[in-house]
């Protein structure tokens, strides 16, 4: 039970959209028709964007067409390594170890 003096502890943090914000926003969206990810591959398409700004929209659609690779760590044991011989063959067929 709540008491006063005490810090709010558990629930949603303030400013945090609820279900119903977020079903609204895409509802509008579908209701114009808009679609971001389309507007954003016509402003990286279109002749007035900057190098810059086309760079940011193909970013951003990247995002949602591929997905982000997690670095990861490989550990191999080495295996034990056994000296190398070499010899040398004359061309009469004698063997000279060095």
């Amino acid at each position: 039970m709540f008491q006063t003096g005490h810090k709010k502890m558990g629930g949603r943090k303030r400013g945090t959209k609820n279900k119903r914000t977020l079903l609204s926003a895409d509802e509008l969206l579908l209701n114009l028709d808009i679609n971001p990810i389309e507007k954003l591959i016509n402003i990286a398409e279109s002749d007035d964007a900057s190098v810059e700004q086309r760079i940011r929209c193909w970013q951003e659609v990247a995002k949602y067409t591929y997905p982000k690779l997690k670095s990861q760590e490989i550990y191999i044991d080495p295996e034990p390594v056994e000296p190398i011989e070499i010899h040398l063959v004359s061309p009469d067929g004698t063997v000279e170890k060095l």
